[in-house]
């Protein structure tokens, strides 16, 4: 029996595109393939160099970090713009 492929490519739990003004930026969890560990990154579209990632042991972790990011986004006026949980 053959071995499927390993799945390179991380697997996305969840985006949310915010906007404020003309600005965008994507907020997003993705689950590293092989050693479970989640990936939070938050990235202007406009200079997508400039995004940051910061890296969970849990997906609990990761989407709790997803919320606090979103409150505080909220909080200085940027709305969802779209979101996909896949």
């Amino acid at each position: 029996m053959r071995r499927p492929p390993a799945q390179s490519q991380p697997r996305r739990l969840i985006r949310w595109i915010f906007q404020r003004g003309n600005q965008r930026l994507t907020c997003r969890v993705d689950q590293r393939p092989g050693d479970h560990a989640f990936t939070l990154a938050l990235v202007p579209h406009s200079n997508v160099g400039a995004g940051i990632a910061e890296t969970f042991t849990s997906a609990w972790s990761a989407f709790r970090r997803h919320a606090i990011i979103a409150s505080e986004l909220r909080r200085s006026g940027w709305t969802l713009a779209a979101y996909t949980a896949d």
